[in-house]
């Protein structure tokens, strides 16, 4: 006989997990029992986060990095509350996630158990209903394992995303037979959407005699990336990516013109033109506030729209699309990748850049601030430089705020056109603070071969920053690179562009690099770009072990944010032309 929690480690072993995330508790105990016995047999292993946000983090990070199911657990009451926005996060980011708190025994219910969160008192089954896919109480020992298999369907689907389930202490305690039945998992499994014929046959037709064209690429194309770029140069059609898209293209390659959205670039804009795109071909992407530029009329959100996705739920809101396509974009360009090849001579165009390095086609703003060595350190700068000198396939990890902004407009990617793994990440979805710090330590859990790069901010750093003592534990290889401007950057000039009160922006000055040598972890402080040796961050990045970079920046300089600050000037009742008067600050923000 074994115990339910040791049932539900074989489930997760048969999908090739090897980590849980999370934090123990007097009602969660008998599960981290059986991951005591699973780490005596060589089996998962619990990782101890140091906030129960943390862990929803850490598993978030490690199902981008793998691909398969992030597990995050706690104990009943406020460890599952303290949960709620990491698997919010996720779920904003469609990210499969299996998250398991735990109750008092269901004969306690009702009578005031300590941390109870059962329907008689603070009810958290409730609380998750508006984040996950499927959210259940499992109140009987013989619904386990029928609600595991479903809830690991529901996160696995073509709508990835967190699935809750909560298990009170008698339930995950009691036995089962150990030769139980093991129920069918290759359901949620390779399963692609084939797309209809008929929405083929109505995209051919379509684009038979367009000539310019615009392809959008988001994260759920990741898999068709070299099938996409056959097309797109099969008909000299322009590539621009989403910002969560980023990193799926190289910059430098001679068709891609940038990012469209948040942060992004006006060359993309430019590319999606009327004029320079008869179709917009939007392919693994929601059209949301950030993918559409504020829901730009003269962008994607138009009737030039063309939306292809194998997430049913990205087609959710093509109400201006001329046709929108369910269905895998690898299997949507595969039955004409032998004529794709043929007209493309297997002959792939080589990526181009200028003199400075930038990529040909994509326009940036201020570049030549990108060269300036002195203190204290320009954003662009910094950005500018750390991309060129991230080794090939690093995972880059940027946090909310000012650091997404700077990464979506100067890091530099150049990945291969076979590269599957998406190496650029960011969680704009839902954009919690502090979600990179847990993140990047998910990531290095699931290859702890490879470096990971973490960029945040000093904010971000005092709300989540404890979670690099995990990194320190483990001896993880990341760097975290930290914004230092003593503000929370994003706020102090989204007040002033959208001219409200500067107020609640400001935060104390803290050397974080001491700050790290206290929690154990190694760190250094940069003052100017001429502090930043070459040599020395790639030995950071070969050494076992996290490593801070405390960066002084100039608060001063604007990041590229008037696409939001545009959207929330119009939310908020501004006059008709206060996109014309943002544009005037921004520009004399930029100037000062």
């Amino acid at each position: 006989m074994i115990e339910n929690g040791d049932l539900i480690l074989r489930y997760l072993e048969r999908l090739g997990v090897r980590y849980v995330f999370g934090v123990p508790g007097g009602s969660i105990e008998p599960l981290y029992n059986a991951l005591a016995r699973s780490e005596r047999r060589g089996g998962i292993r619990a990782v101890l986060a140091r906030h129960e946000t943390g862990a929803a983090f850490m598993a978030d990070g490690y199902a981008r990095a793998t691909g398969k199911l992030g597990v995050c657990i706690s104990t009943s009451g406020p460890g599952a509350t303290n949960l709620l926005t990491g698997v919010a996060n996720a779920y904003a980011d469609g990210v499969p996630l299996l998250v398991i708190t735990a109750q008092p025994s269901i004969e306690r219910f009702g009578l005031g158990a300590f941390q109870e969160g059962s329907c008689t008192g603070i009810n958290t089954v409730s609380i998750f209903d508006s984040c996950t896919r499927f959210n259940t109480l499992v109140s009987h020992a013989a619904q386990l394992e029928h609600k595991l298999v479903m809830s690991i369907g529901y996160a696995l689907s073509n709508q990835p995303g967190p699935v809750h389930l909560s298990v009170p202490l008698d339930i995950m305690r009691a036995r089962v037979n150990d030769n139980s039945r093991s129920l069918n998992m290759r359901a949620f499994i390779n399963h692609e959407v084939a797309p209809s014929s008929d929405g083929l046959h109505l995209i051919l037709k379509d684009l038979a005699y367009v000539r310019k064209a615009t392809i959008v690429i988001g994260e759920g194309a990741a898999g068709a990336i070299h099938e996409l770029l056959m097309l797109a140069e099969s008909r000299n059609f322009l590539i621009v990516t989403t910002p969560m898209g980023k990193g799926l293209v190289s910059e430098y390659h001679p068709l891609y013109r940038g990012v469209f959205g948040l942060g992004g670039h006006e060359s993309a804009k430019e590319a999606l033109s009327p004029e320079n795109a008869e179709r917009v071909i939007v392919i693994g992407t929601a059209l949301d506030e950030i993918t559409t530029g504020g829901w730009d009329p003269e962008a994607v959100f138009s009737k030039r729209l063309l939306h292809l996705s194998g997430n049913p739920e990205h087609l959710s809101r093509s109400i201006l699309s001329r046709i929108s396509l369910l269905g895998s974009p690898r299997l949507m360009i595969r039955p004409f990748s032998k004529y794709l090849e043929l007209l493309n001579k297997h002959q792939y165009p080589e990526d181009r850049e200028d003199e400075r390095g930038f990529p040909v086609h994509v326009k940036y703003a201020n570049k030549g601030v990108c060269f300036d060595n002195g203190g204290p350190v320009k954003p662009q700068a910094l950005f500018f430089k750390l991309s060129k000198l991230c080794p090939p396939r690093v995972p880059v990890l940027m946090d909310t705020g000012n650091s997404f902004l700077w990464g979506v407009h100067y890091w530099q990617t150049k990945n291969l056109r076979t590269e599957q793994n998406k190496l650029f990440h960011i969680g704009m979805g839902f954009a919690s603070m502090g979600w990179a710090i847990g993140a990047a330590v998910g990531m290095a859990f699931a290859d702890r071969e490879r470096p990971v790069i973490c960029i945040t901010g000093d904010g971000s750093v005092l709300m989540s920053g404890q979670e690099m003592t995990v990194a320190m534990e483990h001896q993880l290889s990341i760097v975290f690179v930290i914004l230092n401007d003593s503000h929370l950057g994003m706020i102090k000039h989204g007040q002033k562009l959208g001219g409200a009160e500067s107020i609640g922006h400001e935060l104390p000055q803290v050397n974080f690099a001491k700050m790290a040598e206290a929690l154990g972890v190694r760190g250094k402080q940069v003052r100017s770009l001429n502090d930043l040796d070459d040599e020395e961050i790639a030995f950071e990045l070969r050494t076992p072990g996290p490593f801070v970079l405390d960066v002084l920046i100039d608060s001063n300089e604007v990041p590229p944010m008037k696409m939001r600050t545009k959207v929330l000037a119009g939310s908020s009742g501004t006059p008709k032309h206060s996109e014309e008067i943002i544009e005037v600050k921004h520009e004399q923000l930029v100037r000062v």
